[in-house]
């Protein structure tokens, strides 16, 4: 069954992942990762907006994933939606969604080369 719950985003990881390791080989990492781009407002100026949108991902131990997801690293993420409920300190019930990587790979930038 096909679902439409899956993303590819691309941004730049705006802190160093915070890993945490599950005891049986495998680790879970979640990552902030600013995602930026174009608008325009009424008056047809093109302006830039970016917003920061948490990322978790569960690898094994020692994954290339774990060593692109340092502070500055441009990255194309592939995963998808998971919703989830939880208890607020409020203690009362909440729902939310995770965005669950299941591909991470950098982006190479090229740098323009200017002619004279």
């Amino acid at each position: 069954m096909a679902t439409n719950n899956n993303f590819t985003v691309t941004g730049i990881v705006a802190v160093d992942a915070q890993v945490k390791n599950n005891g049986n080989g495998s680790v879970w990492g979640k990552f902030p990762l600013s995602i930026r781009t174009t608008v325009k407002d009424k008056d047809g100026n093109e302006k830039k907006i970016s917003a920061l949108q948490d990322i978790e991902v569960a690898t094994k131990e020692g994954s290339p994933k774990l060593d692109l997801l340092k502070k500055g690293t441009l990255i194309k993420v592939t995963g998808f939606f998971s919703p989830r409920v939880y208890t607020g300190k409020d203690n009362q019930e909440h729902s939310a969604i995770s965005w669950k990587a299941t591909a991470i790979e950098k982006i190479e930038v090229k740098e323009e080369t200017q002619e004279a």
